[in-house]
């Protein structure tokens, strides 16, 4: 196993393990530009220079993540609004599925502006499609009642 020298602040330290080493690194006692060395090595070195160094070591890849469907939820929403409140409904539900997923860091949340758009849209179009479809029953029961009130009183003086 190597053993590491250290130049840190103007002290020298070590011999140290390379364990010793990348814990000194991992809390901040070793910087990226702290020069170290070790037998086999020519000279001093920055850390972030020297392998086996924790500041060498490639740092896993991000986690991934879906890409967002903002545009297709809008596109949806909009589409509820102008002619099917069908896809004012499927926009509603995959924003919100879409929001849950983005908040949780499972989706991009680039999209997270337009997403919610069409959640909105979604909502509006079928808030709509229920006012188009109380309206024409209230009236119809409404003209029903009062044809039923002309008869009434027709027949009874």
């Amino acid at each position: 196993m190597k053993q590491w020298h250290c130049h840190i602040d103007g002290q020298q330290y070590g011999p140290i393990s390379e364990e010793q080493l990348r814990s000194w690194a991992r809390e901040g006692r070793l910087r990226p530009s702290d020069q170290v060395w070790c037998e086999g090595m020519s000279g001093w070195a920055p850390a972030s220079t020297v392998e086996g160094t924790v500041f060498t070591v490639t740092p896993p890849p991000p986690p991934m993540v879906r890409p967002h469907r903002g545009g297709t939820v809008l596109a949806l929403g909009i589409i509820g609004i102008a002619c099917c409140f069908i896809g004012g409904i499927i926009a509603w539900v995959m924003a919100n599925n879409d929001l849950r997923e983005m908040a949780a860091g499972r989706m991009d949340r680039s999209g997270e502006g337009s997403t919610r758009a069409g959640k909105v849209c979604g909502i509006i179009s079928v808030a709509l499609a229920v006012v188009g479809f109380l309206v024409p029953i209230i009236m119809a029961l409404a003209s029903h009642g009062m044809s039923m009130q002309h008869h009434f009183y027709r027949f009874h003086p």
